[in-house]
């Protein structure tokens, strides 16, 4: 009982990316924290007969380090229930769209672990929810650009320590660039694309930084300085909806019902208000004055025609000669 407990921890213990963990460790990791004692000897012996019976595997380097296989499904304990293996299917469906290359490799074991727990089920009906359900978006989907493993890595562990680092990246112009100090403050997620919020070098306002631009990163030994006054939620709420001014009192004219019922499901805002015309629908709500609301309501076409506020609607009235001069026959 001793040796299998022993072999589950040590099992435990072994990473599935970045450096392989040795057999030093490993000893001392199992004295320190679970308070068994145990030979370098006797570790060797347990590594070369786990590796006949699970997929992990020694790097070959002097000291040798061991990993689990790219290959390997999750090993854990206790067993992956049927609700948890749907969640996992789905949820790797539903951020294959969200999320770049590279920054999902870490959710690859336990797809692998859930897809065979719903192939082994003895329901089949369990079996065959993935092919059920869809998650889908009404966004148009690009492809992701791809992060490499180890970018990811050394990225992650300088927010989650953090600490500083060194990094030399390409800018939106082509060129390359190196930063001696990069301080990491926070991360986020946009339509495939991370980006790193951090202040560069001496700077303290924070910038954005696209995640697959960095060509190499070196952690530094000097803690990361967070300003006083930073806010991530607010930062990132202000940056992503791009602001052109304060909130006004939106009013636009639908032409077409359906659009009306899907806004009377998911409103726009607490205190929207609909009511019927003699040529559609009139739509009044408290929005900001974003980017972000243009998009949106361009996104309609000729179906909407904003009526309010004034300079919103003559900001349309332009657009629309532009189309019309761009789009007119010669």
């Amino acid at each position: 009982m001793s040796t299998l407990y022993r072999h589950w921890l040590i099992l435990r213990m072994i990473p599935r990316r970045g450096t392989g963990i040795s057999t030093v460790e490993i000893c001392s990791r199992l004295k320190h924290e679970d308070g068994i004692e145990t030979t370098l000897r006797t570790i060797q012996r347990d590594l070369i007969e786990l590796e006949a019976l699970f997929p992990i595997a020694s790097d070959g380097r002097k000291p040798s380090g061991w990993k689990w296989t790219d290959d390997a499904a999750n090993f854990d304990m206790p067993n992956m229930d049927p609700v948890t293996a749907l969640t996992f299917t789905l949820a790797s469906q539903y951020l294959e769209k969200m999320f770049p290359k590279g920054i999902l490799s870490a959710l690859i074991p336990y797809q692998k672990t859930a897809e065979q727990r719903l192939k082994s089920a003895v329901d089949p009906k369990l079996a065959a929810w993935p092919n059920k359900v869809r998650v889908l978006s009404r966004s148009l989907t690009t492809i992701p650009p791809t992060i490499s493993e180890e970018i990811t890595e050394k990225a992650y562990t300088a927010l989650l320590e953090e600490q500083r680092f060194k990094a030399t990246y390409t800018t939106v112009s082509g060129k390359s660039k190196t930063y001696e100090e990069v301080n990491p403050l926070g991360m986020t997620f946009v339509d495939g694309l991370t980006y790193l919020i951090a202040s560069i070098n001496q700077h303290v306002e924070p910038i954005l930084l696209l995640l697959h631009r960095f060509q190499t990163i070196d952690l530094l030994d000097k803690p990361v300085t967070v300003p006083e006054d930073f806010d991530l939620d607010a930062w990132v709420q202000e940056l992503l909806t791009f602001p052109v001014g304060s909130s006004i009192r939106l009013k636009v004219r639908f032409s077409h019902k359906v659009d009306m019922q899907r806004l009377e499901e998911s409103p726009l805002a607490a205190n929207q208000k609909i009511h019927a015309t003699a040529d559609g629908h009139e739509l009044t709500a408290t929005v900001e004055d974003t980017l972000q609301l243009r998009w949106w309501l361009n996104g309609f076409g000729s179906r909407v025609e904003v009526l309010a506020p004034a300079s919103l609607r003559q900001e349309y009235v332009e657009l629309a000669d532009a189309y019309a001069k761009m789009y007119r026959p010669g």
